[in-house]
């Protein structure tokens, strides 16, 4: 848990874009949605290996749904922290 919270939180700081005076008046920070995807795959894909050092094994339709939902609920997460998810570019 302490490497996925660390990546996590450190790939999210380097991609968040802060919002400068004249942009809305919400403090949102900004994160691209690719960025979020990435994040999310590179922590699920860590979950998965740490699974299955332990034994479990799962089906690639386990596997493909348990990386969308993880994506979901990664953007889920980030939005209740304030993160607004743009599609495209953060800040572009």
């Amino acid at each position: 848990m302490k490497l996925r919270t660390a990546l996590l939180a450190l790939l999210v700081a380097a991609a968040a874009q802060p919002v400068r005076a004249g942009d809305e008046a919400t403090a949102w920070k900004l994160v691209s949605e690719a960025t979020v995807r990435m994040v999310s795959e590179a922590t699920y894909t860590e979950l998965l290996r740490q699974a299955m050092s332990k034994g479990w094994r799962y089906t690639p339709e386990q596997i493909e749904r348990g990386y969308e939902r993880h994506f979901e609920e990664l953007k889920l997460q980030l939005i209740d922290q304030g993160y607004r998810i743009v599609i495209g570019e953060a800040g572009a």
